[in-house]
């Protein structure tokens, strides 16, 4: 092999050279002594663990839902609904519903707006889809109070962009929707009861047929399906 050969050989190889330099280099670096690698990997696993535990304690804890103190049954068409309301903790929305409930107003209305997954929304319209007219004034928003819109729990319902809008209508949670809670950035949706009885009827009326009618949206095919013949108070402390 002449010298010019070698010499075009080695320049070849010189890439492939260094790189396994630089490994090698970042092997060096990063080795420790065994047992001590061994004893680090041991604490790291623990404390791996114990993050990991945490995590997942932290991850499956739900927020607690208070106790109330004033129970409404809700019959239905398909069944009775009752609710557990938090008086004590949010005085101003749970009167304003009494109140409401008192003076017979929910008597023959429908749930309007059914969203399998999401929310039935009450409290407005009788089964024609006429708007029930509403005389009270509409009450400050009290989402701040930090109750949350967990599955089975009953809130009011409020114009979008306007906190101190709800009057009558109220929805009932079908899931977790923590986009409308209270957080610093945005007013949320008021939290001011549970469902303790019926929450299997809640999920027959999420199932009913639905359309479009007099230019509302999910509302139920059949609104017989989803009436509200009544609702009272059994107890209030």
């Amino acid at each position: 092999m002449n010298y010019k050969f070698k010499i075009i050989l080695l320049t070849l190889n010189l890439p492939f050279i260094f790189v396994a330099l630089s490994s090698y280099g970042i092997v060096e670096n990063t080795q420790e002594p065994v047992a001590q690698n061994k004893m680090e990997k041991k604490k790291k696993s623990t404390k791996t663990s114990k993050q990991q535990n945490q995590q997942k304690n932290q991850t499956n804890a739900e927020p607690t839902v208070p106790k109330g103190d004033v129970e409404v049954v809700m019959i239905t068409s398909l069944g009775k609904i009752k609710l557990d309301l938090f008086k004590e903790k949010d005085p101003t929305t749970v009167n304003n519903f009494l109140n409401y409930v008192k003076a017979g107003y929910y008597n023959n209305t429908i749930f309007h707006r059914i969203i399998d997954g999401f929310i039935i929304q009450g409290g407005g319209y009788d089964t024609n889809f006429n708007l029930k007219p509403n005389t009270s004034t509409p009450i400050k928003n009290m989402s701040s109070l930090g109750l949350k819109n967990l599955a089975g729990t009953i809130a009011m319902a409020r114009k979008p962009n306007f906190p101190d809008t709800a009057t009558s209508q109220f929805f009932i949670n079908l899931t977790n929707n923590t986009n409308l809670d209270y957080t610093k950035e945005q007013e949320g949706y008021t939290v001011f009861g549970k469902v303790i009885v019926g929450m299997d009827i809640v999920q027959k009326i999420a199932k009913q047929k639905i359309g479009q009618r007099e230019g509302m949206y999910n509302v139920p095919f059949f609104p017989e399906e989803a009436l509200i013949k009544s609702v009272t108070i059994t107890e209030s402390l």
